[in-house]
């Protein structure tokens, strides 16, 4: 190259480039890691009330995985529902009480049902509801405590 400012110009720039892809790179993906609470699956089902033909019972089934290397005591799951799906409910208190211990890398299968009152609706308005059932509260309890070193 004959012109010298040109030259270090590009060099300058070719600099800039290496770094910032250096400085990008250097969180690797096989570094992140995702723990916490995770749901593998979910199914609903839906179905009729012995009771009252003007009831449809959704139950929904999921697995919760605990990703953590710590037990946690999960104390209520909740499923997040639509304000029309809300409207429905027969009985609005549809949150679980489990208080039951889940260890560190393990899973529990979780299973909860919620009546709807879908009086006047056919088998097709039920569907046209669109019933779904895939996100949850969840509400749990850790114990966490200060990490020992050893000497």
């Amino acid at each position: 190259m004959k012109n010298p400012k040109l030259s270090m110009f590009l060099i300058f720039l070719l600099t800039i480039l290496a770094l910032s892809g250096c400085s990008s790179s250097s969180v690797k993906t096989d570094e992140i890691v995702e723990d916490g609470l995770n749901i593998n699956s979910i199914s609903i089902g839906l179905g009729g009330s012995e009771e009252d033909e003007g009831i449809t019972v959704v139950t929904y089934h999921f697995n919760l995985w605990n990703r953590t290397n710590k037990s946690i005591i999960l104390k209520t799951v909740e499923p997040i529902i639509s304000n029309e799906i809300q409207e429905r409910l027969i009985d609005r208190d549809i949150r679980l009480d489990i208080n039951k211990k889940v260890d560190g890398d393990t899973s529990e299968e979780l299973t909860g049902t919620f009546k709807l009152d879908t009086r006047g609706l056919d088998k097709e308005g039920i569907i046209n509801l669109n019933i779904n059932v895939n996100k949850f509260n969840i509400a749990f309890e850790q114990v966490i405590g200060m990490n020992e070193v050893n000497n």
